[in-house]
């Protein structure tokens, strides 16, 4: 029921660090709540609405994404998404490991036939943030030899940066204990 590979891996990766930002983006949307009920009101005028992107900008998009090396980042996601579904179901139904895995490998298909959905939603945060100009000049990059390398080393850069990234906020998540714990200590806290 686990995909396998270094594109499972990237997609898990991708998927972790998707769910991981989602606590942070609410902390960061709380505080801006919290900012904006201590400023005094103000009449609020609604941003006007993106225009909806054009076909062709959406049509650039997707090479775009493709190119670039993103929409294969998540290429394992849909399987992994399917597998956790079943997951879901041995918390309650531990005895289910086989026929929930069987039932996982049956409706895979389907729901794997729903990837470009994904694809379209990148696709169109691309073509509504770029010009058609813009995402042209995108692609031309991404087809260069320097364009083609970027993609290339992407599978080595983002697990390799992942684990910096970690190994980093452990080693500071370490040094903010030790500064919290010394803070306290001169407040009269011993922790």
């Amino acid at each position: 029921m686990m995909v396998t590979g270094s594109r499972g891996r990237l997609a898990r990766v991708a998927a972790l660090a998707i769910l991981a930002a989602v606590p942070a983006l609410a902390g960061s949307a709380a505080h801006a709540q919290a900012q904006m009920a201590q400023a005094p009101a103000a009449p609020a005028k609604p941003p006007a609405p993106a225009p909806a992107p054009s076909a062709a900008q959406m049509s650039l998009a997707r090479e775009l994404v493709s190119i670039n090396g993103e929409a294969r980042i998540f290429d394992g996601i849909v399987p992994s998404i399917v597998d956790g579904a079943a997951r879901f179901f041995l918390q309650t139904n531990p005895d289910l490991v086989k026929p929930l895995t069987e039932a996982a490998a049956a409706v895979r298909p389907q729901f794997e036939q729903r990837q470009s959905e994904m694809l379209d939603l990148l696709a169109g945060i691309y073509a509504t943030r770029f010009s058609e100009a813009e995402l042209k000049e995108a692609i031309a990059f991404y087809r260069t030899p320097v364009g083609q390398k970027l993609v290339a080393e992407r599978s080595v850069i983002f697990p390799q940066a992942m684990r910096s990234i970690q190994a980093w906020g452990a080693t500071l998540n370490g040094e903010a204990v030790e500064a919290i714990r010394a803070e306290m200590k001169k407040r009269g806290h011993d922790l």
